[in-house]
């Protein structure tokens, strides 16, 4: 991963985020850490952004890449708020979808209409579902990461 993590330094490169379990956490509630609240229908009337902190590693990389090429993949537009009020990442730069298998194509779409005839090797996507990260390999060649790619270099983000 350390060819990943330089990739991500780079200025010029393009970084895909997922929102869940990358950009926030998992932890709903007071007992609860788990994605499959966001569809229960208690959690519909409730803003369960509204509360959410920052994850410092990844605001620190955020902050220091710039938000003009951070772009955010998630299921539910709620989530363009929380993305702004705690990582600077305009709404314009966020894209929702309720099925995970489209996110490649969105990528693609994502790239194409504001870089062009972007380099694949200059877009990192990354992701906490290893079932969507095999999906943006197979189906964009662009590079892949997990966000414990953050946690693992973590010293390098302080």
């Amino acid at each position: 991963m350390r060819k990943t993590w330089q990739i991500l330094h780079e200025q010029d490169t393009v970084v895909l985020f997922d929102v869940d379990g990358t950009l926030t956490s998992y932890n709903y509630g007071e007992f609860h850490a788990h994605h499959e609240l966001d569809f229960t229908p208690e959690f519909r009337d409730v803003d369960i952004y509204a509360d959410c902190s920052r994850l410092v590693p990844m605001y620190n990389y955020i902050k220091r890449h710039g938000v003009d090429r951070i772009f955010c993949i998630s299921n539910e537009a709620q989530k363009s708020h929380m993305l702004e009020r705690l990582y600077g990442i305009p709404e314009s730069h966020c894209y929702y979808t309720l099925d995970s298998t489209e996110k490649p194509a969105i990528a693609k779409r994502i790239v194409e209409e504001h870089f062009g005839d972007f380099p694949a090797g200059k877009v990192v996507c990354v992701d906490d579902n290893d079932e969507t990260l095999g999906l943006y390999m197979k189906q964009t060649g662009f590079c892949t990461a997990h966000p414990m790619i953050f946690m693992e270099h973590i010293e390098e983000l302080v």
